[in-house]
């Protein structure tokens, strides 16, 4: 059996091939994480936020002020809400939970509560969380698709004579993945 001599020139080619390939994965990876991580700001009732850059945006309506959507999600596109809420001066968080629980009890189908208690968020900020579960169909009867179960969380922080109320609903098979950005989302928000 003949052994073949290996050139300098080849090693070389061989090494430069692995390194542009190891540089090539890595600036994509980047430019990827850059893409997903842009943001554009937002800013309504002394609140200011960078909202995701190319989601649907909704402008305000009533005690909602802000409402983002990602239309490239798969189920149930994954959004955030921001609301306030107007408390006497005496409320707390806890009650305002109570209100927030028993409005989404009345307005979503099949709603369940899964978990609520006080917290402090990644910004050092008190809040009061509310963990739930409910069930989205579409109305049209004629729309073949089966419903879709969504995962959120409501964080209701007091601020004066206002609540804000931060919600973060997804697709429950979605849910953990999208849970980082909404993260990224909480972090952005000052009020």
């Amino acid at each position: 059996m003949e052994h073949k001599q290996v050139s300098l020139g080849d090693r070389f080619a061989e090494l430069a091939v692995i390194l542009i390939t190891v540089i090539a994965l890595t600036l994509g990876w980047f430019y990827k994480s850059s893409i997903e991580n842009a943001s554009v700001p937002f800013e309504a009732e002394g609140i200011t936020a960078n909202a995701p850059k190319g989601w649907l945006q909704v402008g305000a309506s009533g005690e909602e002020l802000f409402r983002s959507v990602d239309i490239n999600s798969s189920g149930f596109g994954a959004t955030y809400v921001i609301r306030q809420v107007a408390i006497s001066s005496e409320a707390t968080t806890s009650e305002v939970a109570s209100l927030v629980v028993l409005e989404h009890a009345q307005s979503l189908v099949a709603f369940r509560m899964l978990d609520q208690q006080e917290v402090i968020d990644r910004n050092g900020r008190n809040a009061y969380m509310i963990d739930y579960v409910f069930v989205e169909s579409n109305p049209d009867v004629t729309h073949a698709a089966f419903p879709s179960v969504v995962h959120g969380t409501d964080l209701v922080y007091l601020n004066g004579d206002r609540a804000i109320v931060v919600s973060f609903q997804a697709d429950e098979k979605n849910y953990d993945l999208d849970l980082g950005r909404f993260h990224l989302f909480l972090e952005s928000i000052k009020f």
